[in-house]
């Protein structure tokens, strides 16, 4: 460890990189939602597709996210959808192991 370092110092600086951060981040905007402009369905259903489609972006010009959107809805709506698809792919993968490791012997 260097001479005159201390972990309150090395906090103190990851605390004002991480304040630049959010600052610098809260400066970017989003053109107002318009008529039509997808939101909590919408953002549901992307959600639950996430995982295709990120894997179908590496091959094919498709977007994971719609932009612009209604904002907060829309945003929620993608993260219940993403975390409903992870739940579902953890239980179903569960489900299938546990049938593999529980069966008895045929």
């Amino acid at each position: 460890m260097f001479v005159g370092r201390t972990r309150s110092a090395d906090f103190i600086r990851c605390g004002l990189g991480l304040g630049a951060v959010v600052c610098l981040a809260s400066c970017a905007t989003q053109p107002d939602p318009t008529v039509g402009s997808p939101g909590f369905l919408l953002g549901f259903f992307h959600g639950l597709i996430a995982i295709v489609t990120l894997v179908a972006s590496l091959f094919f010009r498709v977007r994971v996210y719609a932009f612009p959107n209604s904002g907060f809805w829309y945003d929620a709506g993608f993260v219940v959808g993403f975390v409903a698809s992870i739940l579902l792919l953890v239980l179903l993968s569960m489900a299938r192991i546990g049938g593999f490791l529980t069966r008895e012997g045929d």
